[in-house]
């Protein structure tokens, strides 16, 4: 386990790619108990009702986790699907720790806008890993990987927009 979760730091780290890690169900469900654990700590630490809809979040991150799997399908290497999308709920659960770790633990000392910038730059660091994720999947350069992470940021982005009442 702890191997395990060294290998998604190093992918985080952007040392590794998916191919590192198995592509087995087992690892998927360990991923996907990672996701609800960071969820639920995230949400308990600095998360409100009245902020955001969760289901709507849950929805928008299901439509980019579909888009990125479609995006390896239509490319001939359907075979890493599994890999690349386990290894990509991984590291953004733990990228989500470190965004929520980082807010509460930088809010009392520098106040909660600066802890806010800050961890915001921390969930940013999702996007590039994700784009390193995409290009090792498809055997592509980086710059693919990031402009197809970009577009699924966008996407995910639009969707919750459009479910937002303006004001």
């Amino acid at each position: 386990m702890l191997l395990l979760l060294k290998t998604f730091l190093d992918v985080i780290a952007l040392r590794k790619g998916p191919d590192s890690i198995p592509g087995s169900w087992l690892v998927f469900l360990v991923a996907l108990v990672l996701m609800t654990v960071s969820s639920y700590v995230a949400v308990a630490l600095i998360g409100s009702e009245e902020q955001r809809n969760h289901g709507l979040t849950f929805l928008a991150y299901a439509m980019g986790l579909l888009f990125y799997a479609a995006v390896i399908y239509v490319s001939g290497k359907a075979g890493r699907v599994l890999q690349a999308i386990t290894t990509i709920i991984a590291c953004g659960s733990i990228i989500t720790v470190f965004f929520v770790g980082a807010f509460v633990v930088l809010s009392p000392v520098s106040g909660q806008e600066f802890a806010a910038f800050v961890a915001t730059l921390i969930l940013f660091w999702s996007v590039p890993v994700e784009g390193h994720i995409m290009a090792r999947a498809l055997d592509q350069s980086w710059f693919i990987g990031i402009v197809i992470a970009i577009a699924a940021f966008v996407l995910q982005f639009g969707l919750q927009s459009a479910f937002v009442e303006p004001g």
